[in-house]
């Protein structure tokens, strides 16, 4: 048992300035006031030092191995980006693939990330990272052929619901302007077959919406939903160039839009109309993309900025407030991505982070839901525990050797010729 106290909790759902949570094996059992915690004789005793204790983030779509192709393509538009990333990509190896996950991997417990969506090549290598390193993993491959797609009945038999739950799989389909409509309803086929979500780029940029409007007549959200590729376990990045159809349809099929504002402004692609979503009944969880195009994984700036950023865009303060803005980072990342956490409560497993109390852009702290959004930052995390394990606190790492991973990190950059 472990006995965490000493902390400004926030569960997800409300705060205690002297909290304490009791976790046994992968679960809560208490978490509330300090003053009332049940007795854990013997338990594992973390004292928080008044800092924050929180749930964890969840990044909704990410490319983990892109960490080795960060800064590549700055200041361009994503078309012109893509060109530029997929002739280095044409020399991945699982090799490469492995250590460019265990740098993002680190890169994301260090900050408070617990557990992504990845879509890229190589995931079996993506898989076995994760187990090495703790974190939690959704799989997919970005598919733009047939044969990548029949790729994936061998990828979820192999490793959904391995580590203990922490590794599921989806059927990932790279994009509408990437592949065909057939290709697209034999994912549709063997998603449902598996019984697997799906994850795909939707309307990321004008380029790709007036494209798809040219050669099929329709929306890139108004085609997927009538491919039948759109329903709760699905995983809609981008969602920038919406109307109000695409955002009907989003809401009535229960997919997940993931908003990834800082790869969407960096790569001049436009703002998507979260607010407008929220509203009109749409799931809405949060991405960092690749750190290509970003050029981080961390989920705290990301938060911040959407939060703002929707202030802005509406000229509404209590747009995108504190509290919805981490549970949109939180919980309902954990929901998209199939994970019994993402709130601080009894019964659900054990995730979450501490943040520093004693950081100077942490004190004072009246209101915590705002001091986590508006004032915290990744690096001011301590601790990150995965279904009760710690993995990271105090910088210090409990499943990898930091040093390893960043030279062979740097090994793998150079052999892209990266650097």
């Amino acid at each position: 048992m472990i006995r965490i106290d000493h902390v400004a909790l926030y569960t997800g759902k409300e705060s205690f300035q002297d909290g304490a949570v009791l976790v046994e094996g992968d679960r809560i059992l208490y978490a509330g006031d300090r003053a009332a915690c049940p007795p854990a004789d013997g338990a594992q005793h973390i004292h928080g030092g008044g800092g924050i204790l929180m749930p964890g983030f969840y990044n909704g779509h990410c490319h983990a191995a892109m960490t080795l192709e960060r800064g590549v393509g700055s200041d361009l538009n994503l078309h012109d980006w893509l060109h530029m990333i997929w002739p280095i990509e044409a020399n991945l190896t699982p090799e490469i693939v492995y250590w460019g996950t265990m740098h993002a991997n680190m890169e994301m417990l260090m900050r408070g990330c617990l557990g992504y969506a990845d879509m890229y090549f190589f995931e079996e290598e993506v898989g076995r990272a994760a187990l090495d390193s703790g974190i939690r993993v959704n799989l997919s491959r970005g598919c733009m052929n047939i044969k990548e797609v029949d790729s994936v009945r061998t990828l979820y038999r192999n490793w959904h619901e391995k580590g203990e739950g922490k590794i599921r799989v989806s059927m990932g389909v790279h994009g509408e302007y990437t592949s065909t409509s057939e290709m697209v309803r034999h994912a549709v086929e063997v998603g449902n077959e598996l019984g697997a979500g799906f994850h795909v780029h939707m309307s990321e940029t004008r380029f790709e919406t007036d494209g798809c409007l040219e050669r099929r007549g329709v929306t890139p959200t108004r085609y997927f939903y009538d491919m039948g590729m759109l329903a709760s376990r699905t995983l809609c990045a981008h969602c920038v160039h919406m109307n109000d159809e695409d955002i009907r349809l989003m809401a009535d099929s229960g997919a997940y839009m993931v908003h990834n504002p800082a790869s969407n402004l960096k790569l001049a692609s436009g703002f998507a109309p979260v607010e407008r979503m929220r509203k009109a009944g749409v799931k809405v969880a949060l991405g960092t993309d690749g750190a290509s195009s970003n050029n981080t994984l961390d989920m705290m700036g990301d938060m911040r900025l959407a939060s703002i950023l929707q202030k802005g865009l509406t000229g509404d303060p209590t747009a995108l407030n504190a509290a919805d803005s981490i549970s949109m980072a939180t919980r309902s990342g954990a929901e998209a991505l199939g994970w019994d956490a993402g709130l601080i409560e009894e019964g659900r497993q054990a995730d979450m982070i501490l943040l520093d109390g004693s950081a100077e852009n942490l004190i004072p702290m009246p209101d915590i839901p705002a001091a986590i959004v508006y004032a915290a930052q990744g690096l001011n995390v301590t601790m990150s525990m995965v279904q009760g394990k710690v993995l990271y606190r105090d910088g210090q790492f409990l499943t990898l050797d930091p040093e390893e991973v960043k030279g062979k990190a740097l090994e793998a950059a150079r052999e892209l010729g990266v650097i």
